[in-house]
């Protein structure tokens, strides 16, 4: 007993100081010392890994071989489940927030928050600043994010309200850095209701296995990074999930706020509710946890109602557009492939154990989840196609579903093994796995966004410094954040008939202003072929008054410059680059 004893400390120790060689050869690119003649280094992270591992592996087993029934580590893992599905959720924090993305670009980062802003004034619609160039270049004058509004003068957010109001409450209490601590903080939030989720349907184990799957998902992961509402939507999902399958009647009101907190953020999901009114209705007395559910939840799809009949006209509508533009029966064939192919790919195969779950979990509850994967699955299945894997993030809210379904199949499976393996087996899924998230999700870039992002703030926090104060930026997919980062306006050269762009050049500078053109280097050829034979500025021959260099490539030119230049006029360029 002795002997077995002392092997298993010396077993730990050496998994210790291998996982700590490793970890500093990722770090540190290596080390090597010379020790009484004899060189020591390491420079391949993955041998000491692999030999800490089999060291990890090989004590756990011989812990549990020799320990009583009731002092296996697999018994004594839901006493740590709660502790380390925590750890995992703080981690998520942490490393959102490290490698997160604190710049308002693109259309959704930059409609968010510069919506978050109007909700902090207490205003559902922004000024136009630009109304009267309206009748001449129309729907050129609203920057991404936002459209034309019904009545004169104004811009409209195209975004949903859930996500900004929630990033409202963080500006007025922390300030305009505050915005972007929403998201990583609601996927904490996430990370930890996927445990408790999980603990409630298959117990502890299976709900701390889910947590850490989710954790460390390259998409889940990846959307922590972002300012958008697919980690906060799928948070309150979990939340009205959480709630419903509690025993309070009163927890079934918070149930329902969630799910108004839900339709908030992303109201073409409120089918979903459906599932929710059937897991509430499993439960006695059946009537008054419906009608308390029901008062919760209804509040958030009346505001929901209301603001888009002020915004768009109608309450069924949105700012994305007609649902003819949006969804078609045909959109199915490339779709379904697509989202199936990203799920398996991103997650691994082991994802598709969810769908074993009702042979070997909780049948109805197992169901029901399948079921909300299924309506949303249906919710996108006719909608737009689109290429990136990024955009499986339609499938977010229910990531962790089949996270803890998954989980439940897998505990299932192993309480059929001799107890001896079980907890080795635990270790090795919740440390390999999570290890092939993270070198998955380095290999699609994730961990470089917040670098590629950077080009956003730079740009316009330049131009805000350079370009006069009366300048107008033709932007397309910085149209928004030139305008939040510079206080300089923005129009649309893709939304411009090619034929009038030079009289729109000609109407900026009667009316005093100064007009400029910013392309990114993937937008340049676009710019070219659009106004190629309508414009001598397509050529683009004349030097930018700004660029920044760096994986990015942005150009900022003036086109009062192209004359001078071509006069033989020196035109000085400012070069920008990333800072950290």
């Amino acid at each position: 007993m002795l002997k077995s004893r002392t092997m298993q400390i010396a077993l730990f120790a050496l998994g210790i100081c291998g996982l700590s060689v490793a970890g500093w050869d990722v770090v540190a690119g290596g080390f090597h010392f010379v020790v009484f003649g004899i060189r020591v280094s390491s420079w391949e992270a993955y041998k000491p890994f692999r030999i800490a591992m089999g060291a990890l592996t090989a004590a756990f087993w011989l812990h549990d071989r020799a320990a009583e029934p009731n002092r296996t580590s697999w018994q004594i893992l839901p006493q740590w489940a709660p502790w380390i599905a925590g750890g995992s959720a703080a981690i998520s924090v942490a490393v959102a927030v490290h490698f997160g993305i604190f710049a308002a670009g693109g259309a959704d980062a930059y409609g968010y928050v510069s919506q978050a802003s109007l909700w902090a004034e207490g205003r559902i619609v922004a000024p136009d600043p630009l109304a009267s160039f309206v009748p001449v270049i129309g729907r050129a004058v609203a920057p991404l994010g936002y459209v034309l509004g019904r009545t004169p003068s104004v811009l409209v957010p195209v975004y949903p309200p859930g996500l900004p109001l929630a990033m409202a409450l963080a500006l007025e209490i922390g300030g305009k850095a505050a915005v972007y601590y929403v998201v990583p903080i609601l996927g904490g939030l996430a990370v930890w209701l996927t445990y408790l989720l999980g603990a409630r349907v298959a117990g502890p184990v299976s709900g701390m296995i889910a947590a850490v799957l989710l954790a460390f998902s390259p998409l889940f992961l990846f959307h922590t990074l972002e300012p958008m509402s697919d980690v906060p939507v799928t948070a309150w999902w979990l939340l009205a999930w959480v709630l419903a399958l509690s025993r309070g009647r009163w927890t079934q009101v918070g149930a329902g706020l969630a799910v108004s907190a839900a339709a908030l953020t992303r109201p073409n999901l409120v089918p979903l509710a459906i599932v929710l009114v059937v897991v509430v209705a499993a439960t006695k007395p059946r009537l008054s946890r419906l009608a308390l559910f029901a008062a919760g939840s209804i509040p958030g799809c009346l505001v929901v109602a209301a603001v888009n009949a002020y915004r768009y006209g109608s309450p069924v509508a949105s700012g994305y557009g007609s649902l003819e533009s949006l969804y078609a029966w045909s959109h199915w064939r490339e779709n379904l492939p697509r989202y199936v192919g990203w799920l398996i790919e991103i997650n691994s195969p082991v994802i598709l154990l969810a769908f074993i779950a009702p042979l070997v979990a909780r049948v109805r509850m197992s169901i029901h989840m399948l079921v909300f994967f299924g309506i949303l699955l249906a919710c996108y299945l006719f909608y737009l196609v689109f290429d990136g894997w990024p955009f499986l993030r339609f499938l977010l809210p229910a990531l962790p579903l089949l996270f803890v379904l998954s989980s439940a199949v897998i505990v299932r499976g192993l309480e059929l093994v001799s107890s001896a393996f079980r907890g080795a087996a635990v270790f090795l899924l919740c440390v390999l796995l999570p290890l092939w998230y993270v070198i998955k999700a380095d290999s699609l870039t994730v961990f470089d966004i917040q670098r590629a992002e950077h080009r956003y703030r730079a740009v316009g926090e330049t131009i805000g410094r350079t370009l006069p104060p009366h300048a107008i930026v033709m932007s397309v997919i910085q149209s928004g954040s030139v305008r939040l980062y510079s206080g300089r306006m923005t129009v649309r050269w893709d939304m411009l008939e090619p034929a009038r762009f030079d009289e729109v050049i000609d109407l900026m500078w009667r009316a005093g202003h100064t007009p400029y053109l910013l392309l990114e280097d993937w937008e340049a050829p676009a710019f070219q072929q659009r106004f190629g034979t309508a414009s001598p500025y397509s050529g683009l021959d004349w030097p930018p008054v700004i660029e920044y260099k760096d994986s990015s490539r942005v150009r900022v030119y003036s086109f009062a410059d192209r004359a001078r230049h071509r006069a033989g006029e020196p035109i000085a360029t400012r070069f920008v680059t990333y800072e950290r």
